[in-house]
Order: C-alpha cells, then structure tokens, then sequence
C-alpha cells in the first residue's frame, strides 16, 4: 500500500485558506437567496467551477457560478441578483433541463465543468 502523500506547508495553507473562503462565500450566497426568496422562483442548485472550484486560483481569478433553475427565466433573475450583490464574477444562468442536457455532453468543456464543479446550495436548504 502506497503512502499517502503529505501536502507542503504552503499547499496545506492554501487549502485551509480556500475552506474558509468557500464556507463564507456560501454563507454570503444563503443572505442573498433568504433575502429573495419567493415561493417558486427559487434556484434549484448553485455550482461552483473554474479556478476556484479546481483550487488554482490567483489573485486575477474571478468566480464562476452556474446558477440552476427550473426554468429559464428564474435562473435569469437568480444571476441577476447574484451579479447585483457582487456574489460572483460569471454567474452562469442554467435551466434544469438545459443542465441536465450538458451533465450528459460529450463535449469536453462541459465534462471538465462537470468534473470539477463543486457544488455550494440546493435550495431551499
């Protein structure tokens, strides 16, 4: 059995730094949703993807979001509101079916979307 490798001190600080940076950021994107909230027109998932979800981000990286509705418009207005409150940089609206289409592409982008997204919030939560 292999060892398991051990994180240098800088890469084990840049891990303990992006936890705290994703548990507040999630916290940040729950104010916005509970503030907006209206029964129906709730998003169905928020995502996070690119440099921040992969853990190679700089101080130039900007946040990605996919935002997922259950339809089109909902996601629309969630983007919106997210950009508006200065949550996210791209804020990608998604709507469940179109998702859904995109989880199963062949299409090398949307696999390495899929592969690295992390996810943030169902909600309601």
């Amino acid at each position: 059995m292999a060892a398991s490798p051990t994180l240098s001190p800088l890469e084990a600080l840049r891990q303990q730094r992006h936890a705290r940076w994703l548990a507040a950021f999630t916290s940040s994107l729950i104010e916005v949703f509970s503030a907006h909230a209206q029964p129906g027109g709730e998003p169905f998932e928020v995502f996070l993807f690119g440099s921040r979800a992969r853990g190679d981000w700089d101080g130039y990286s900007d946040i990605d979001l996919l935002v997922i509705a259950d339809e089109q418009g909902a996601a629309d207005l969630w983007a919106d509101r997210l950009l508006e409150a200065g949550a996210g940089s791209d804020v990608l609206p998604v709507s469940r079916g179109c998702w859904q289409a995109w989880l199963a592409s062949p299409s090398p982008h949307w696999r390495a979307v899929r592969s690295q997204a992390i996810p943030l919030l169902p909600w309601p939560p």
